[in-house]
């Protein structure tokens, strides 16, 4: 039996409508696919990239933190090096000092007499004349102990010569008053050749020319009470050392 052509269009147009129908329906779920895709990626790029930007400041962070730390370093190193220039400049200082003290040492070791603790010899003696006044230089030793206590004793000088042409020893002694330009060299009233010292004793001064006294040679004596230790004699004028020695 064969159907109106108004139930044929009827058919057609609902089968067309529910094609396109579901055509929209693909073409929507497509672009929210589509879309959902887009953001997704693009989400994710954005997290990666604040990630990296994190990483990045991080890593600077560091970085400063290490040039702070090698430019404290380096700020050290140069304190320490210069400190240690200092401490080297120092060390050759001492060791020069060391070896100029180890050469005083020695020097004064060898001035040191040979002989029993206590031994007293004149190293050296001169003398000359100086107008009415004679000049002398004496260096003394003393093989001293070990916390031995100060020798103490006094010079004594007898001048050898000719006086009235007859051959005469005389001692002789400081003038009563310091000479011009001669500061005094201890307090008022004390006696210049009194001698106190441990090892080493240097004295110089003046005394006073006998008139009429033409003196040929000077000797020192070195007194302990009235017992003689050490003596020499010096020649006038030539101011040449006699022979020394340490006496029993």
């Amino acid at each position: 039996m064969t159907q109106p052509p108004t139930a044929r269009s009827g058919g057609f147009s609902g089968w067309l409508v529910r094609g396109l129908s579901r055509l929209m329906l693909l073409l929507v779920v497509f672009a929210a696919g589509a879309l959902a895709m887009h953001f997704g990626m693009h989400a994710g790029e954005h997290a990666e990239l604040q990630a990296r930007q994190s990483q990045v400041e991080s890593l600077q962070a560091e970085l400063a933190r290490v040039q702070a730390d090698l430019a404290a370093r380096r700020s050290e190193a140069e304190v320490q090096a210069g400190t240690q220039r200092v401490l080297q400049d120092k060390n050759a200082e001492l060791q020069q000092e060391l070896g100029r003290t180890r050469d005083q040492l020695a020097f004064y070791e060898q001035l040191i007499p040979p002989g029993p603790a206590g031994a007293v010899a004149v190293r050296a003696f001169d003398i000359q004349a100086d107008g009415d006044l004679l000049r002398y230089r004496v260096l003394l030793t003393r093989n001293a102990a070990p916390q031995a206590e100060p020798f103490k004793g006094r010079m004594r000088f007898v001048a050898n010569g000719r006086s009235q042409g007859k051959a005469v020893k005389i001692e002789l002694n400081p003038p009563v008053a310091p000479a011009a330009g001669e500061a005094a060299a201890s307090a008022p009233g004390a006696d210049p050749l009194v001698l106190v010292f441990d090892q080493f004793q240097r004295s110089t001064g003046v005394l006073q020319q006998v008139p009429d006294l033409t003196i040929e040679s000077v000797r020192l004596e070195i007194l302990e009470g009235d017992t003689v230790r050490a003596a020499q004699d010096a020649d006038l004028n030539r101011a040449a050392p006699g022979h020394a020695g340490v006496l029993p």
